[in-house]
């Protein structure tokens, strides 16, 4: 890769990551409950959710590099867009919303992109632990701007998104396929992995449970929040990244394994920081594990990392909702345990995918 597309992916995808998270450590300052606070948190997910599947099936047919510069640059325009609007939440859940569509549009290309590459594995390492330590940044560096604007990490952000779309003029792809599955092609290979998919929803929505949740829970200051609930991306950047410096020989048991383990630790969020570590930790290695298996299918990266995100984004839009409007009647306890429960069912059940069994 070059300068430009290094700057382009790596630092888009870390700044992107942190624009994310930006608002986590003060959500309990700018919106009145938790059910508010979940639709804050969750409307990014939820414009990236609709966004990321056609993107990521657009770039097999028109190419990666145009998609990454309109994700990059509308990302940045929503930051500032987002910081203008402060106080209004109404307004602040349209703009978060619109960061999520961009981010999606951005995020879908660079998936495709870097699972199209030779050395996919140790690349995706790479990128999904420069994500991971974006939302570490987001949480810490948002938490100690915050005593000068609630949103001043947004804006900070945001610039770094601006940097990343300039160099993104300069970025070429040398290996495009325009690989394009017809609608047909595109449901049977969604249905063939249809509880690969279930999975990633569920162990994905509940590290955005546990984002969205763990202010409110901990009672702690904006940044104490930010660097707790940061800890669990760093685990997920470390183990995500040594991951992928081995050889997977059977990625689907490797992520059917750490599903299990997933559902044993979240409820130890509840009494202790090291929940958050071992959540963070057990993620990364699903993540290396999906990466890896989505890279050898053979199939347009587009599509394949499309379906990948928009079920990822999927979780992480509802989970959190669903969270904060059962916290209340519930109890914090309760949630996990749930959460807990569905990762389990998920890590038992994907045993039913048929490519599980012929992976």
């Amino acid at each position: 890769m070059n300068l430009a597309t290094k700057i382009t992916l790596l630092l888009g995808a870390f700044s992107a990551m942190a624009f994310s998270n930006a608002l986590v450590p003060v959500l309990a300052e700018i919106a009145p409950d938790a059910s508010v606070q979940g639709l804050l948190y969750a409307a990014y997910f939820f414009g990236a959710f609709a966004t990321v599947f056609p993107v990521g099936w657009l770039s097999d047919k028109t190419g990666r590099a145009p998609l990454l510069k309109i994700g990059l640059f509308g990302t940045f325009a929503s930051a500032v867009l987002l910081f203008l609007v402060y106080p209004d939440i109404t307004l602040s859940i349209v703009f978060r919303a619109l960061e999520g569509i961009f981010t999606g549009v951005f995020a879908a290309a660079a998936f495709s992109y870097v699972n199209s590459q030779a050395d996919h594995l140790k690349l995706s390492g790479l990128y999904i632990a420069l994500m991971n330590i974006g939302m570490v940044a987001g949480l810490v560096i948002s938490g100690f701007l915050a005593v000068l604007h609630p949103y001043a990490g947004v804006l900070f952000f945001g610039v770094l998104c601006g940097t990343a779309a300039a160099a993104s003029l300069f970025f070429q792809d040398s290996n495009e396929t325009k690989e394009v599955l017809s609608a047909g092609e595109t449901v049977s290979v969604a249905r063939y992995h249809l509880w690969l998919w279930i999975g990633i929803f569920m162990f994905t929505g509940v590290t955005g449970v546990v984002t969205s949740t763990y202010p409110e829970l901990s009672g702690l200051s904006a940044d104490l929040t930010g660097i707790l609930t940061g800890l669990m991306s760093v685990a997920t950047a470390v183990t995500v990244y040594f991951t992928s410096r081995f050889a997977i020989r059977d990625s689907l048991a490797v992520v059917r394994f750490s599903a299990i383990c997933l559902a044993l630790v979240l409820p130890l969020v509840v009494f202790s920081p090291l929940g958050i570590i071992l959540v963070g930790a057990v993620y990364g290695v699903i993540n290396a594990g999906v990466m890896d298996y989505i890279a050898k299918t053979n199939r347009p990266q587009g599509v394949m990392n499309g379906l990948f995100l928009f079920v990822q984004y999927g979780g992480m839009w509802f989970l959190p909702i669903l969270a904060g409007f059962l916290a209340v009647p519930a109890g914090y306890l309760a949630v996990y345990l749930l959460c807990g429960l569905l990762c389990l069912a998920a890590g038992l059940l994907i045993v039913r995918c048929p490519c599980y069994v012929s992976a």
